[in-house]
C-alpha cells in the first residue's frame, strides 16, 4: 500500500479558523448575555461593581421635575428593595409637586419600605415632593431649601372673551350638569365653584393626614401651616417638617450608619436598562409612553405658553386639555 501523504497545514486557513470559531463563541457568549441581561439596574461611578459578594451600597434614587407619574420611582424603589447589596436608600427630592394620585403611590411606597430610607431635598421639595418625603423616618433638607406648601389647587382658564372675540362658538353635549364642569369656553357656576372647592377640600384632609401621621403632628398643628406656605429648611425644621439640616452626602452617611455599613458608604444610582436582545425582540426595554411623552411635551409647552401670552395665565407646566387635582408647588 502507498502512504498517504499528509498535506501540509495553510496558515492563513489555520488562522481564519481559529478566528472564525472565535468569533462564533463570542457571538454565543453575546447572545446569552444580552438575551438574560440587558442591562445593569445600578452604577457606582462609572458601574456598579459586579460579581462582588461582599459590595454593600446606599442607592441614591432622585426624583426630579413635575410629579406626573409615578411608574419610574415606584420600580427603582422596587429594585433597590430587591438588591441584597443596597442596604439602604436616599430618596432625593427636587420638584415642586404636581399631580395627586402618583404622590400618593410614591408616599405609600416610601413608607412601606422595608430597608432604611431617608429622604434628602435638594432646591425645591415642596406641596407633592413634601407630601411624598412626609412617609419616610427621617427628612434632611439644606437651610435654603423650599419645601412644604402643604395645600392643593385646581386652575381653569376662561377663554370665553377670546371666543367671542374671535367669533368662535363651542359647545359641549353632555350626559350631566357637571360633565363639562370647568370648560374654558363659559363661566362657572357658582354649584361648579362648590363642587371643584369640595374636591380641593377633600384632597387637603388627606395630605393633612398623611403629614400628621408621619411627622406625628397633632390636626392643629398641621392646619396651622397647611395654607399653601412655603419655608425654608431652617423654618421647615423649627416647625418639625424636617428632622435634620445637611447636604445629601449627609444624609448618605448617616443612613449607611443606621443600615450597619462600616466605613465610607459607597453610592449607586440608577440607570436607564439597556435593549438587550430580548427587549428587541419582545419588545420591552424602554418605557411605553417614554418617546410619545418626550415628543409631545414640546408641543404642549409652545400651545400652553400661546395660551399663557393670550389669557395671562400661567400653564407651563400642566397638560393642555386635562384638568386635574394638584398638589400646588412652587411656580
Amino acid at each position: 500500500m502507498s502512504e498517504i501523504k499528509k498535506r501540509p497545514i495553510n496558515p492563513l486557513a489555520l488562522v481564519l479558523g481559529l478566528s472564525a470559531v472565535l468569533f462564533g463563541l463570542f457571538i454565543v457568549f453575546s447572545f446569552v448575555y444580552f438575551l438574560v441581561k440587558g442591562g445593569d439596574s445600578w452604577k457606582e461611578g462609572a458601574d456598579k461593581k459586579l460579581f462582588d459578594g461582599k459590595a454593600e451600597y446606599v442607592a441614591v434614587v432622585e426624583l426630579k421635575g413635575v410629579i406626573m407619574d409615578s411608574k419610574k420611582i415606584l420600580k427603582n424603589l422596587k429594585d433597590a428593595e430587591e438588591d441584597d447589596d443596597i442596604k439602604a436608600v436616599v430618596l432625593r427630592l427636587n420638584t415642586p409637586g404636581g399631580a395627586v394620585a402618583p404622590s400618593q403611590e410614591i408616599y405609600e411606597a416610601v413608607k412601606k419600605f422595608p430597608k432604611p430610607l431617608v429622604v434628602s431635598m435638594a432646591s425645591v421639595a415642596a406641596s407633592g415632593g413634601y407630601y411624598i418625603a412626609s412617609g419616610a423616618k427621617k427628612i434632611w433638607a439644606n437651610p435654603g431649601t423650599l419645601t412644604g406648601s402643604i395645600g392643593v389647587i385646581m386652575e381653569f382658564v376662561n377663554m370665553k372673551k377670546l371666543y367671542d372675540w374671535a367669533r368662535v362658538e363651542r359647545f359641549s353635549i353632555n350626559t350631566g350638569k357637571y360633565k363639562d364642569s370647568g370648560s374654558e369656553f363659559r363661566d362657572m357656576r357658582p354649584d361648579e365653584k362648590q363642587y371643584f372647592q369640595d374636591l380641593v377640600l377633600d384632597t387637603l384632609a388627606q395630605f393633612k393626614s398623611a403629614v400628621g401621621e408621619g411627622r406625628k403632628l397633632k390636626p392643629e398643628e398641621v392646619t396651622a401651616i397647611a395654607d399653601g406656605r412655603v419655608f425654608t429648611g431652617v423654618q421647615a425644621k423649627k416647625l418639625h417638617l424636617v428632622d435634620e439640616l445637611g447636604t445629601m452626602e449627609d444624609a448618605v452617611a448617616a443612613v449607611a450608619k443606621e443600615a450597619g455599613i462600616k466605613g465610607k458608604p459607597h453610592t449607586v444610582r440608577p440607570v436607564k436598562k439597556s435593549q438587550g436582545l430580548r427587549d428587541i425582540l419582545l419588545g420591552g426595554g424602554k418605557d411605553d409612553d417614554e418617546e410619545y411623552e418626550e415628543e409631545h411635551s414640546f408641543i404642549d409647552k409652545l400651545f400652553s405658553r400661546a395660551i399663557e401670552r393670550v389669557v395671562g395665565s400661567n400653564m407651563d407646566h400642566r397638560p393642555t386639555g386635562m384638568y386635574m387635582l394638584w398638589t400646588g408647588g412652587v411656580q
